[in-house]
């Protein structure tokens, strides 16, 4: 029988994924920097929105999907204050798009929305509607991380599903905290800057202690064996790396991707120190 791991190492080995993805990132936001334009600009910044638009809905449906299962107060309110952050967040980057496409414009893309349309029933999680094929069609890349997203959901162990889960919202901030340190070369990349620190500052906790909390109850029956968990939990930040990529309008090549990825699942990619003070 193989040896399981300990709550130490589950929560180390976890937490340092993350902070090899965050280093992953900063390839993209450094590729992204190097060959900025307008273009790129507007549509990172439309899909963000979209995708904390969606995170409110996806929460929503969370909280509502909770009440079956005897909500108590406590809980109904981190939920609340969730939904309340994302909602936050999505004026907020629809106040930057103001600023970089001009106030009230409609921006290029008029299917973003459906880009993070992502529904939780009784049966689990899926696109709503004609969103999947919209997603597969326009944004690939996207496509193929919130397929596995949905997998785990629907599909693992619950133990493994739930730890899994933490490499969405808490692996995602490690692309906002290489976004928070943009230099201020112009007035959009300061506020862009400002924007995402706020965004570290809300999520940056949310990972780790569910991190923690999940490692002190690890049950081995409701898991995958933790080799097949560490090797998931790598892929989620490697495919995570190509949906950024992906956002900004692809200034990485497949070559350069390719580097990414066999650093991040033969663990030779430096951890960046994001987590160093919530470990």
């Amino acid at each position: 029988m193989a040896k399981q791991p300990t709550a130490a190492e589950i929560t180390r080995q976890t937490l340092h994924i993350m902070s090899q993805g965050a280093s992953a990132q900063q390839h993209v936001v450094n590729a992204y920097m190097a060959k900025r334009n307008r273009e790129r600009d507007i549509n990172w910044v439309v899909i963000q929105a979209a995708r904390e638009y969606g995170a409110t809905n996806m929460y929503a449906d969370r909280a509502r999907l909770a009440l079956g299962t005897g909500i108590g107060v406590r809980e109904a309110d981190r939920f609340a204050g969730i939904m309340k952050e994302e909602l936050d967040h999505y004026r907020a980057y629809m106040n930057l798009l103001d600023l970089t496409l001009g106030k009230g414009k409609e921006p290029p893309e008029s299917d973003s929305f459906h880009y993070l349309n992502v529904e939780f029933t009784g049966q689990g999680a899926g696109f709503h509607g004609a969103s999947g094929d919209i997603v597969a069609r326009k944004w690939p890349e996207h496509h193929r991380f919130i397929t596995l997203w949905m997998k785990i959901y629907n599909t693992l162990p619950k133990w493994t599903s739930r730890l899994l889960m933490t490499q969405g919202e808490g692996g995602s901030v490690g692309w906002h905290w290489c976004m928070s340190n943009l230099p201020g070369n112009d007035e959009f990349l300061r506020l862009a800057a400002k924007l995402e620190k706020t965004v570290v500052e809300d999520e940056i906790f949310h990972g780790p202690e569910e991190i923690k909390e999940l490692a002190a109850s690890f049950d081995p029956a409701q898991a995958l064996p933790w080799d097949e968990t560490v090797n998931l939990a790598r892929e989620m930040r490697y495919l995570d790396v190509r949906e950024r990529n992906e956002q900004f309008m692809y200034p990485l090549g497949e070559d350069e991707l390719e580097d990414i990825r066999r650093a991040i699942f033969e663990d030779t990619l430096a951890p960046s120190d994001i987590y160093a003070a919530v470990a």
